[in-house]
């Protein structure tokens, strides 16, 4: 089983850095390129929301956070800049597995390539049960629509972190 738990500060300042350490003292960081990736233990899957926004608030810049479980493709990313919210998604984690539980903020730019390319739909047309339901999903797709209590768009959490990584040029992996 894969576990990820970690968050994002676009800053690799010392203050940001000494910050970080203050709230986070058993975290692994690493400060390379644009944004300070920070590791939390495996057991830290729930997002300590309340933190991170104060923090991207008291430092002013942006603050993710992104985890996973791979063996349940269990998936959150939230996103704050200046302490307030953009965007908010949790799939699977603390309800129903493979089902989107929170969905808040304005769709991020890299949604699109990584929860609705053509390949990800063709699973889901196949066990559609009628042309209704190929409909509706063609139109999810189409309108890349995500909403609480829905099963589509389904996800590999790991590559979804992979790619959102990519997207953001974070340090990955490397901690």
């Amino acid at each position: 089983m894969g576990t990820w738990n970690a968050f994002y500060v676009k800053s690799d300042d010392e203050a940001a850095i000494m910050a970080v350490r203050r709230e986070f003292p058993e975290a692994e960081i690493e400060a390379d390129g644009e944004f300070m990736g920070v590791r939390l233990p495996d057991d830290a899957f729930e997002a300590p929301e309340q933190k991170l926004s104060d923090m991207s608030k008291r430092l002013d810049t942006e603050v993710i956070w992104m985890s996973f479980q791979s063996a349940v493709d269990a998936f959150q990313f939230h996103h704050w800049c200046a302490g307030a919210l953009l965007r908010s998604l949790v799939f699977g984690c603390f309800g129903e597995e493979r089902t989107w539980e929170r969905v808040e903020g304005t769709p991020e730019p890299w949604e699109r390539e990584v929860f609705f390319d053509e390949k990800s739909l063709k699973i889901p047309l196949e066990y559609a049960e009628s042309e209704k339901d190929k409909q509706e999903l063609r139109r999810i797709w189409k309108e890349a629509e995500i909403l609480p209590g829905r099963t589509e768009p389904g996800l590999d959490s790991r590559g979804c972190a992979h790619k959102i990584a990519q997207y953001y040029q974070l340090p990955h992996y490397g901690l």
